[in-house]
């Protein structure tokens, strides 16, 4: 399983929670690390849950949803709106465009990149010329990423490789030249963009901080209070089922605490 922390052998637990009481509504155990697909099963499980409670199938519309950033991604995204959610999933740059974040980009990177204003685009010709002289051309005139269209121009791998402006230059990791992207437009199914926006807004900025009191507290209690820091069977089939059972032993704790409401 490839995660943050490297290739693991191992499960990830996924718990779909209630703001209420904190009571899990579904959950289940993946073998992949990213969440970028984990959002539809875990959101058609728990709509099948609250179906068997005797709620309908449009229960989930209009609900606050909230989810972490590792599940911002077009599937997840497409998921919420299909369900009509209202969903909150912050994108990875999400705290350097909120202000009340600034405290903290002293300990970001000081050193300056080039953008795209620094390279000079020849129209005649249609290609850019590098702050340090060297030329690139287009090698695609129409290319989608994260719902934005662009025009993609690459440098020769020569003029890269001896460059004494690398360090400023645009990023392109494990790469031996540069691509400069050049965006044109934006894909009506921009569901990254929208979402950004929603998040940023005054009510975003209000609701999405309220996840870590709600979710967090859970896998904190399971994982310290129940001990289980970690599965002890092997095979999808026998993990999900032990990851069940302490969600269940979780959800009954709630019930002894706050009853049926």
């Amino acid at each position: 399983m490839k995660t943050s922390h490297g290739v693991i052998q191992g499960y990830n637990s996924q718990a779909f929670i209630d703001a209420k009481h904190q009571v899990i509504i579904h959950a289940e155990a993946f073998g992949r690390g990213q969440d970028h697909a984990h959002g539809p099963p875990m959101l058609e499980g728990a709509l099948e849950n609250l179906k068997r409670l005797g709620h309908g199938e449009e229960y989930l519309a209009g609900k606050i949803f909230t989810a972490d950033t590792n599940y911002h991604s077009d599937t997840n995204l497409r998921k919420c709106q299909e369900l009509r959610l209202d969903a909150y999933i912050p994108d990875i740059y999400f705290r350097r465009r909120d202000p009340r974040y600034a405290a903290q980009r002293r300990y970001w990177p000081r050193r300056k990149r080039f953008a795209l204003e620094d390279f000079h685009y020849e129209e005649a010709s249609d290609r850019y010329w590098c702050p340090q002289g060297n030329r690139l051309r287009r090698i695609a005139k129409k290319a989608c990423r994260d719902g934005l269209v662009y025009r993609i121009y690459v440098a020769e791998e020569k003029d890269c490789r001896c460059c004494p402006l690398q360090l400023r230059c645009i990023t392109n990791k494990g790469g031996k030249r540069r691509y400069l992207r050049v965006p044109i437009g934006v894909e009506l199914t921009n569901f990254s963009k929208r979402m950004a926006g929603k998040v940023d807004s005054e009510r975003g900025r209000k609701i999405y901080p309220q996840r870590f009191a709600v979710a967090e507290p859970v896998f904190a209690n399971i994982r310290t209070q129940k001990r289980l820091d970690r599965f002890t069977l092997r095979g999808k089939v026998k993990v999900n089922i032990q990851w069940l059972l302490y969600c269940m032993i979780h959800n009954i704790e709630k019930i002894a605490n706050y009853g049926f409401t």
